[in-house]
């Protein structure tokens, strides 16, 4: 729908009208024309294949008071009172509000807003869980016993996809394996994930299946297949995890896997200032909902997966390269205008642990046809990461920098050092675009 910046009567908060009647603030405007792109199918950029390349709801700042609250549309704003009493009344619930929604700006004026984005499975949501285990002491019960579900779906999950990968790989089960093969695939394709209970026979059908040599070959092809980044660690746990008093530990949890849906927010206290971290879902029908976080960010950390550069991901009815489809998306948020230079931008190029050891195997230049250099970690990794910082704009390139880090998202120490050189970069880039 084209925009029509039509100005609306008297509206303290800036409304325009768009074609067909509807009313949007005036501040999202520009945001209408990313919405477009998201809505778009992915176009594989030639630029990007080859180088010559439980949340609460808050108050929102600029929101109608109750003597706004009709500028816009409806009724007429004028109220007819019975008595002195009620107007009154009203007057004071208003002023209560007007009171609230003040606070609420001061209270967002003062916290750091980090927005964490990225694609399918690139380990953003471990970043997110990493901050809850570093500065939000933990979980909590509840939480832990539903991440026991999760552990034992992923675990399973894991185990179907090694039997399945035989069968890609033309790879025969043993005879003597082959009852148990048949009944952890019935109980697979039969139970719903969230039902999913690890009792004594499903772990006896498991261990037979894993120390069973059809499953060692398949290991030794398990870059060529689809497997859960987690499914080799929850099987050398699965002693630990099947006995019947197992709770998942913070390793545990952060190795889980499932697909974030719908926007997550954290507020927490880091050293002397308060931080929001929101976590948008990286699937595309998840991406349309990006556009709704991005008023007042002061960084965008986004996490590409690393280790995808010899991956296919399936996104609906497309098949493309994990990595490159990060830098399509890299691409498309590092140079939207929405974002001013106040917005410092962090890139982390995650799961360096699988990358290392995928490249014993595949050379980088499966991914990029145009890379001629040494088939080395350090090499690779700078390759990759010029390419990511090539996507952006030469204007941009001039106005901000963009800070790059190498991670693995489940190792503790290695995220919690390097946010605390993020957060440093975000107050750096807020103050000095202030002019502080």
């Amino acid at each position: 729908m084209p925009f029509s910046p039509i100005k609306t009567r008297d509206c303290p908060i800036n409304c325009v009208a768009l074609r067909g009647g509807q009313t949007v603030h005036q501040t999202a405007a520009p945001l209408l024309n990313f919405a477009c792109w998201m809505s778009e199918p992915y176009v594989a950029d030639p630029a990007i294949a080859e180088p010559h390349s439980d949340r609460q709801q808050r108050a929102v700042p600029g929101a109608c008071s109750l003597n706004s609250m009709f500028c816009c549309e409806g009724p007429s704003r004028f109220k007819f009172y019975k008595n002195d009493t009620e107007k009154r009344e009203l007057f004071k619930r208003n002023q209560d509000i007007e009171e609230e929604l003040e606070q609420a700006r001061l209270t967002m004026k003062k916290t750091i807003k980090i927005l964490l984005l990225g694609g399918p499975e690139s380990g953003k949501s471990t970043i997110f869980k990493q901050m809850r285990i570093l500065h939000m002491n933990g979980f909590t019960e509840l939480s832990i016993v539903n991440f026991r579900y999760l552990v034992y779906s992923n675990l399973i999950q894991g185990v179907y996809q090694l039997i399945e990968g035989a069968d890609v790989l033309n790879i025969q089960v043993d005879k003597d394996v082959q009852d148990n093969v048949n009944a952890l695939k019935t109980y697979f394709k039969n139970t719903h994930p969230a039902e999913i209970e690890l009792n004594i026979d499903l772990s006896i059908h498991i261990r037979r299946i894993f120390k069973s040599s059809f499953i060692r070959q398949v290991l030794l092809h398990q870059h060529e297949i689809v497997l859960l980044d987690s499914a080799l660690y929850f099987l050398e746990n699965l002693d630990r995890i099947a006995d019947s008093a197992y709770t998942p530990n913070h390793q545990d949890i952060l190795r889980t896997r499932t697909p974030t849906t719908g926007i997550c927010e954290i507020d927490f206290k880091y050293k002397n200032a308060m931080l929001r971290m929101v976590d948008v879902g990286g699937q595309r029908s998840e991406q349309r909902k990006w556009i709704h976080c991005f008023d007042n960010v002061n960084g965008i950390l986004f996490v590409a997966e690393l280790s995808g550069y010899n991956q296919m991901l399936h996104d609906g009815e497309q098949t493309v390269n994990r990595l490159k489809y990060s830098m399509y998306l890299f691409k498309r948020i590092v140079n939207n205008k929405t974002f001013g230079k106040r917005t410092a931008f962090i890139l982390f190029l995650n799961k360096v642990d699988i990358f290392k050891e995928r490249l014993a195997v595949f050379p980088l230049n499966v991914c990029f046809k145009g890379y001629s250099g040494k088939h080395e970690y350090a090499a690779s990794c700078n390759y990759v990461s010029d390419r990511f910082h090539a996507v952006a704009s030469s204007e941009l390139q001039q106005q901000r920098t963009i800070y790059t880090h190498f991670t693995n998202a489940t190792d503790t120490r290695n995220v919690d050092k390097v946010f605390e050189s993020c957060v440093d970069v975000v107050f750096k880039v807020s103050m000095e675009k202030a002019g502080l």
